[in-house]
């Protein structure tokens, strides 16, 4: 491949445009202020609400069904009526959930609000990635624009548990009033930076069919829903580490619990932060669906490492969970390059809002894992999970191979 089709030119980042920069650097911020809070939510529900690893599991569990069905529908909203409303209204909507979980003193009050949490995250990100492809033309330059976009997301979720220890680890629950003020500004930042150039490409309304015609298009593309499938069960894959392995460590009633919980995160984010461009840059040549399958195939090796660490060995737990964000590294932003190569423009949005439902893997993760571990042990779920890395590895060369009836750009190619 000639050097002028790479992906790593300062020419594709000069051609990003202010609404461009406004998804970009608000990501940094909203994801910075999610993070500081986020990871702490099961230490103190567990420590001082004592709620049971069901009960976290089916707080999760409600939210990410939630967030698959708003999805669902947000991404059609912002096709039909543009994206920054949809995305403004998300970032309030976070402002509200954040600043109850804040104020919330009982089990039931933490229900409804990280369902609530659920809601607005569809409503900010599928319209996010539909903007970046509607202001930029070249394909190469969408891709460097949604690697930017993912490496951002990680950034914030390595400064933010740096931040969270540093500022309330005691009282871990205030951390999302912070949370709760920045997605205001979030909110505000998006209502003054999207479609201020006037090269943004808004869809036509007139163009759009409506949502059940818009679904039945999207269910009949094959290849999309067999990827869907395997990132679904890529996703319940990857949830444990959020949720089942933080409950592991908390329920082993080891001391500095927290603390290696929040070491997790920054494990993973650290890695994703060093390695996502070396990465990317040696990878830059292989297909895409080879690409994926070499990060599920990481992926699968990390359960291994889970399978294998007593729960009191922090530097077992690290290094298993290197190994899974490494397979993160590869695997995750090339699910979203591959949506934007599938989708047709005018259904931008409304693609990247249907991929939300595979964030239902999120959803049954917490919930399944929470089962597993009460029932049977951690060892059981870690086998699962490995077992479920071979099957969408088979389904993403299944993709790869199925005859495809839709026009759009080659989405084998780099």
């Amino acid at each position: 491949m000639e050097k002028k089709d790479s992906l790593f030119q300062v020419q594709r980042v000069k051609r990003f445009n202010f609404s461009v920069w406004t998804v970009l650097t608000g990501t940094l911020l909203a994801r910075t202020s999610y993070f500081m809070a986020w990871p702490f939510l099961i230490v103190f529900l567990y420590q001082d609400f004592g709620a049971s690893a069901i009960e976290v599991g089916g707080m999760l569990a409600a939210s990410a069904v939630v967030g698959a069905g708003t999805g669902l529908y947000s991404g059609y909203l912002s096709d039909k009526f543009g994206r920054k409303w949809v995305m403004v209204c998300g970032s309030w909507v976070a402002s509200l959930a954040y600043t109850g979980i804040g104020l919330a003193t009982e089990i039931w009050q933490f229900y409804i609000l990280i369902i609530i949490t659920g809601l607005m995250r569809p409503m900010i990100e599928a319209p996010a990635k539909a903007v970046l492809g509607d202001n930029l033309d070249d394909p190469k330059d969408r891709e460097l624009a949604l690697n930017i976009r993912y490496f951002l997301l990680n950034l914030g979720g390595a400064l933010g548990p740096l931040l969270g220890i540093t500022l309330g680890l005691s009282h871990p629950q205030n951390l999302f009033f912070i949370a709760g003020a920045t997605y205001v500004v979030y909110g505000f930042w998006l209502l003054f930076g999207i479609e201020r150039n006037q090269s943004f490409n808004k869809p036509d309304p007139s163009t759009l069919p409506n949502f059940t015609a818009t679904l039945h298009v999207i269910r009949k593309d094959n290849i999309f829903v067999k990827l869907m499938i395997a990132n679904f069960i890529m996703m319940f894959v990857y949830a444990q580490v959020e949720s089942s392995i933080p409950q592991v460590i908390v329920r082993s009633s080891i001391s500095d619990a927290a603390q290696i919980v929040a070491g997790l995160v920054l494990v993973n984010t650290m890695t994703i932060i060093i390695f996502q461009f070396p990465m990317l840059k040696w990878l830059e040549h292989v297909p895409l669906f080879v690409r994926t399958r070499i990060g599920m195939a990481l992926m699968a090796l990390a359960q291994v490492g889970f399978l294998l660490t007593p729960a009191d060995w922090p530097i077992g737990w690290a290094i298993a969970c290197f190994i899974l964000s490494m397979g993160e590294v590869i695997a995750f932003p090339t699910l979203n390059v591959q949506i934007d190569r599938l989708a047709p423009p005018h259904l931008r949005g409304s693609y990247f809002g249907a991929a939300a439902l595979y964030s239902l893997g999120f959803a049954i993760a917490p919930l399944i894992g929470g089962i597993v571990i009460e029932s049977l042990n951690s060892n059981w779920l870690f086998g699962l999970c490995f077992i479920l890395c071979l099957v969408m590895m088979w389904l993403y060369w299944l993709a790869e191979r199925t005859e495809d009836s839709v026009q759009r750009e080659p989405i084998t190619q780099t």
